[in-house]
């Protein structure tokens, strides 16, 4: 039976407004009535859409996307932009490919995609931006477009970001639609503008449009939905992608066209959150089933008979050449390969040039998977008015085994130029029960140099007064540590770690003669890590959590003891932190972090080094846990004191100053405003308020700090992003 749509006050007011409208040029007074008939109708959808039977809360579908690349233009820096599609150092420049993908749905947003054959003359289909396929997982009812990128001109406050102008209205077959263009109220790359078709009566999408672009890419995306009253009424049918990078006078354009064919649809039921529809299915937080292709690690298929079987379309006689072409010239460079040392000598330094420019991913059979982070590249360098200009570096080595169990190494290497220290560490996990996340780790490096307390105590006895360190010329410790853990998860969200710190810190120069020039610390250690409400999947046997609605909380103990080591320092180190983030709604984020610390029943306790509540000493990004960092802290402040507590707040919104200062600031994506404070006995509580901006390229942040008797502090703090967001 066909589908019954009730249509209310706004829908008759709609269907009388409809009369005023023409097919030629209407007046200013008409063009009033059109944006309010416009509004109207994107209530209706909007409405239409809210706790609507036909929105799908989960399904099963096969998608194929077909793309051509055309690089029409690059030059020397073409390689150094980081994720660019990488060309055929033979002047290749025309590439195309066919891909045959498994989707799993979830409401509201969870996409698991598995690639299930793939056919074309490159590999990289979507290397050009890394996050094309977001354009083929788009819900248009949803809050955000592309995941969390882009604030929907269908969103609930969409009047806030919108506006809307009614285009026209006409008919398909004998059912009226009508066409609402919306375009952003601010230039934005987190807003776009396009239309929507929406059909008379049903009040639902019909073809949906927009554009927008970054600082790389400039994309249109077009999305026909099914027709009304079929199971995809309010699902994407087709999609039509084209985009032009175009950054540093590179230019390439690309095409892709996606199909989607659906399975197992089903649908929302009214006034049933999908909180509820877990709860009834069993364990609300196991989310495996939403997640199941994951756990398929097969490798595509890669048959052009396959796809001849399977191919929802047929290519056209342009796709077909870029084939011919292609085969002919791998032949062609086959033949004069065999035997050429000049060939050999120029593909090694071409490997080297990529490694230098580019992250280097490569596997070899039987021993594992390596990564390394690129020698040249601006995103490994940060600066900060406190620490100056660091740079670290990036490798890593995987290893899975049977039973999913995994070893892993992951070196870094860093340096900083204001205190002119290297930092390195290494760290490894070996994994050996994955479904209750159990593994065996350690972690060996150096940390920041610390002075001897019993000195500065010593100072203070003497002066009958706490000593400005600042003033103070100290005696620095170089500081070498081992850290071996053993990590379980108990139960779901409540993970367990015991392990035993080894620290070595050895004099810089000439020590005072009262004082030894080495000390040793042999430290068992205990952290309890809870998290309540923890969401999870399970890929294969591997345990894999999401999140949860709920704050972290952490409980460690560290106990030094005597006796062991020669020089040893004896002291229990106490630390809690707590953190939790809070979503408002559209991109808009409250971050808290609270924690607190102490060294207790402590006999000659030399060096204060806490282990949450210290000074970071290479870069970090725009999410450096979730905010709760100090920048402008003075890094002795940091070892001076045995007690701390501190507190953290940051607010991040997309829309906060510089829409109202500058309109036409695009390249700001998002905006945060930060509150620190730490108080320590003996000193004036420590303030720290900051406004930080982040774009595709990098985030600036503005820091001013104070205490009750010191003066001022100003500082900034830069990160290079480069398109990685």
């Amino acid at each position: 039976m066909k589908k019954e749509h009730k249509i209310g006050f706004i829908s008759w007011i709609v269907l009388l407004m409809t009369f005023s409208l023409t097919a030629v040029s209407v007046s200013a007074k008409q063009h009033e009535v059109i944006d309010v008939l416009a509004d109207s109708l994107m209530q209706l959808t909007v409405k239409r859409a809210t706790g609507s039977v036909g929105l799908a809360s989960e399904y099963n579908a096969q998608l194929y996307i077909k793309g051509q690349v055309n690089v029409r233009k690059k030059n020397v820096f073409y390689h150094q932009i980081p994720g660019m599609f990488r060309v055929s150092k033979k002047g290749q420049r025309k590439f195309f490919i066919e891909t045959i993908n498994q989707v799993h749905f979830t409401s509201p947003d969870i996409y698991d995609q598995r690639t299930e054959a793939m056919l074309g003359t490159t590999n990289s289909f979507f290397e050009a931006d890394g996050r094309l396929s977001d354009f083929f997982h788009i819900t248009p009812y949803n809050h955000m477009l592309l995941q969390d990128k882009l604030i929907s001109p269908l969103s609930p406050n969409r009047n806030k970001y919108y506006t809307y102008t009614m285009d026209s209205v006409f008919y398909r077959g004998n059912v009226q639609h009508y066409k609402v263009n919306f375009h952003p109220k601010v230039v934005s790359y987190q807003l776009v503008e396009g239309y929507v078709i929406i059909t008379n009566g049903a009040w639902t999408i019909r073809e949906m449009y927009f554009e927008g672009r970054n600082e790389l890419m400039i994309f249109k995306n077009k999305m026909t939905m099914g027709w009304v009253d079929t199971q995809t009424e309010m699902l994407p049918v087709s999609y039509d992608l084209d985009v032009l990078f175009h950054f540093m006078s590179n230019r390439i354009d690309a095409t892709y066209k996606g199909l989607v064919s659906y399975q197992d649809i089903q649908q929302e039921v009214p006034n049933l959150t999908l909180k509820e529809l877990r709860q009834r299915e069993g364990n609300k937080y196991d989310l495996s089933r939403y997640y199941s292709l994951s756990s398929d690690n097969s490798a595509p298929i890669r048959d052009v008979r396959y796809f001849e079987q399977h191919r929802p379309t047929p290519l056209t006689s342009e796709e077909l050449d870029i084939y011919t072409e292609y085969i002919n010239s791998q032949f062609k460079m086959q033949r004069d390969s065999v035997g050429s040392v000049k060939n050999k000598r120029d593909r090694f330094w071409n490997n080297v040039g990529e490694a230098f420019i580019n992250r280097s991913n490569f596997y070899v059979k039987d021993v594992g998977n390596f990564r390394i982070t690129p020698l040249f590249n601006p995103q490994l360098v940060g600066y900060s008015h406190r620490n100056g200009v660091s740079y670290k570096m990036d490798m890593r080595y995987t290893r899975r085994m049977v039973n999913n169990h995994v070893f892993e190494i992951t070196p870094r290497l860093g340096f900083n130029f204001k205190h002119k220290e290297f930092y390195w560490l290494v760290r490894g996990t070996y994994e050996y029960s994955p479904s209750k996340r159990a593994s065996w780790n350690f972690e060996v490096g150096n940390g920041d140099k610390v002075y001897n307390n019993e000195v500065i105590n010593d100072l203070e006895a003497a002066m009958g007064e706490k000593v400005d360190l600042s003033e103070v010329n100290l005696e620095y410790f170089n500081h070498t540590y081992l850290k071996l853990t053993h990590s379980w998860e108990v139960f779901n969200g409540f993970t367990l770690d015991l392990g035993l710190n080894l620290h070595r810190r050895a004099a810089t120069g000439n020590s005072n003669e009262n004082y030894n020039r080495t000390y040793n610390t042999f430290a068992p250690m205990m952290r309890l890590t809870f998290t309540p409400g923890q969401y999870y999947y399970m890929d294969g046997k591997r345990k894999v959590n999401l999140h949860s609605s709920y704050p972290t909380f952490i409980f460690e103990w560290e106990k030094g003891l005597g006796g062991i080591l020669k020089n040893s320092t004896v002291y229990d180190r106490f630390e809690v932190d707590i953190q939790d983030d809070y979503p408002l709604g559209l991109k808009r984020t409250l971050y808290l972090r609270f924690g607190a610390g102490a060294f207790a029943y402590k006999d000659h306790l030399y060096f204060i080094d806490f282990e949450r509540f210290r000074r970071h000493n290479l870069p970090l990004g725009w999410s450096d846990d979730i905010g709760g960092v100090f920048h402008l802290l003075n890094s002795d402040v940091y070892n001076s004191s045995t007690k701390y507590l501190r507190f953290h707040a940051t607010y991040q919104a997309p829309f906060l100053i510089i829409p109202h200062v500058a309109k036409y600031l695009k390249y700001v994506m998002n905006e945060r405003i930060y509150f620190n404070t730490v108080f320590l006995p003996h000193q004036d509580p420590f303030y720290e308020v900051g406004y930080g901006l982040g774009t595709h390229i990098f985030d600036f942040g503005f820091f001013m700090s104070f205490a009750q008797q010191k003066k001022r502090e100003f500082g900034i703090k830069i990160t290079f992003e480069l398109f990685n967001r």
